[in-house]
């Protein structure tokens, strides 16, 4: 699939959004993004709804009113109101905003997730290094790795050492 059109799809999604103000924040990220599509890619977009908002309902109207958009195409939405802290971060880090309902808001939501990762973070790098050094029941060490692999690829680290013990 080629990449996306970012600002044509910036534009659709704000004409879509004056009939969603319950939406905050719209970031497209994933193979979108680092422009590494297939055939099978499919289209990554996290949301910030308004606090209170029911995400159950929402999350089906959001994939149907993303997939009208974007003709069809396979759409993949997380909500980022209950997303883990390292894929909120990941999103912010590496993704490109589509939409913000305000810039105010987008920094307050920004400098929160960083701030949660960095209280995170220390323990993320004590449990790599745990794993890394292999400690422990095999098989549990095993299901670490691979949770840490999966971690890793989400956040996009670039320490090899590491990400070579997960493969």
């Amino acid at each position: 699939m080629p990449a996306l059109d970012i600002q044509h799809l910036q534009q659709q999604i704000e004409a879509m959004i004056h009939t969603q103000p319950d939406i905050r924040l719209v970031y497209l990220f994933g193979s979108q993004v680092s422009g590494e599509t297939g055939p099978l890619s499919d289209v990554d977009l996290a949301v910030l709804l308004r606090h209170g908002v029911s995400v159950i309902q929402t999350i089906s109207q959001l994939e149907y009113l993303f997939s009208q958009l974007l003709d069809g195409k396979k759409i993949d939405v997380i909500i980022l109101n209950q997303a883990p802290i390292e894929l909120a971060y990941a999103v912010i880090a590496q993704g490109k905003i589509v939409y913000q309902h305000s810039i105010a808001e987008r920094i307050e939501y920004e400098a929160e997730v960083m701030s949660r990762y960095g209280d995170y973070l220390p323990f993320l790098r004590a449990q790599r290094q745990e794993i890394v050094k292999g400690t422990g029941n095999e098989r549990r060490v095993q299901r670490y790795r691979e949770a840490l692999g999966r971690t890793l690829r989400a956040l996009g680290s670039s320490d090899t050492a590491t990400q070579s013990t997960t493969n």
